[in-house]
């Protein structure tokens, strides 16, 4: 019984961990003190557990969001309000900030600017003055060879060139920091700017009003992206967690890790009668040979005993029968 419980126990562990597996490919992660969670995941480390685009990449424990083909980083998720505080990777914790991207307005985009943010525009490699009260000048940018100017607003960017000026970047800012009284520009552009997630698709919205996850994965064939309703109890539904399809995979998923876990049973059962039979006839032939040597060593001892009494009446002097028949 105690090597029984011992091969039992592994099949057990089996069946807890099959039937568990597929909440350890999507479960919270931490990245620079973020906690990272559906509908975001991380980009590097599985499969897509959330909303496309959303997946965030840990580079040296900082989350980083690729968007539009440009880098943000993330700054704070509320998940409780659905928003994202993004922050451009070109312009964090700088007195220069060099902007390389202009943030468009996508209306396909799970991501979506708030109306919390107001606007920034920078205007670069400028060859005159800018005559506008709220343009900032900046100066002493490393390889700075010509005029920069930053502005609160994005009115002026098709007058740009009107200025003099080779290139004008606006970027999104949250609005309250703006409005303080002489904020700097590392202060603005390093507290980033607001967006809000969104399920984007009625398909997904049930998925997740009936309980589950929504997940996308890829399709070699064309490249597009195929939906899956991801649901607690492991069910890979088409649509919402608990309609008909959603059961039938859970029932599939049972039946195989039952099929599994009495075909390892049966084996293990097998091997320990196999086991137990050994032990059996090792200990019934041991006592066979036991038993089998036991007279030839009692009558050796008996025989032992018949001989010294013989001696004994010789040495005592007793007469012998043949020399009676000498005489």
């Amino acid at each position: 019984m105690h090597t029984m419980r011992h091969l039992l126990l592994p099949a057990v562990l089996v069946l807890f961990v099959t039937a568990d597996a597929y909440a350890a490919s999507c479960s919270n992660a931490t990245c620079g003190g973020e906690t990272i969670a559906y509908p975001f995941w991380l980009a590097n480390s599985g499969p897509n557990c959330g909303y496309p685009g959303l997946g965030i990449s840990c580079k040296e424990d900082t989350p980083i969001l690729d968007h539009q083909f440009h880098q943000y980083r993330v700054l704070r998720i509320d998940y409780a309000d659905h928003t994202v505080s993004l922050a451009d990777v070109d312009a964090w914790n700088t007195t220069c900030p060099r902007f390389t991207f202009n943030l468009s307005p996508d209306p396909n985009s799970w991501l979506q600017l708030t109306a919390s943010n107001s606007n920034l525009t920078l205007l670069y490699n400028c060859k005159g003055d800018v005559s506008r009260p709220s343009a900032v000048r900046l100066d002493g940018c490393p390889g700075q060879n010509t005029t920069w100017y930053v502005l609160p607003d994005d009115r002026v960017t098709g007058k740009a060139y009107g200025y003099g000026c080779e290139e004008a970047v606006t970027t999104p800012v949250h609005l309250s920091l703006h409005r303080q009284a002489n904020p700097s520009i590392r202060e603005v552009l390093s507290d980033g700017f607001e967006m809000r997630y969104d399920a984007k698709s009625e398909q997904c919205g049930a998925c997740e009003q009936s309980g589950g996850r929504c997940r996308y994965g890829r399709i070699e064939e064309h490249g597009g992206t195929e939906f899956a309703c991801f649901c607690d109890d492991g069910a890979n539904g088409r649509q919402t967690c608990g309609d008909a399809g959603s059961l039938r995979l859970k029932r599939q998923k049972l039946y195989k890790i039952a099929s599994t876990s009495c075909a390892i049973l049966i084996c293990l059962l097998v091997f320990a009668c196999l086991l137990g039979y050994k032990k059996f006839y090792s200990f019934s032939a041991s006592r066979h040979r036991s038993s089998f040597q036991e007279p030839v060593g009692v009558s050796l001892s008996l025989l032992a005993g018949h001989v010294g009494s013989s001696s004994s009446r010789e040495d005592a002097g007793l007469p012998r029968h043949d020399g009676d028949l000498l005489q």
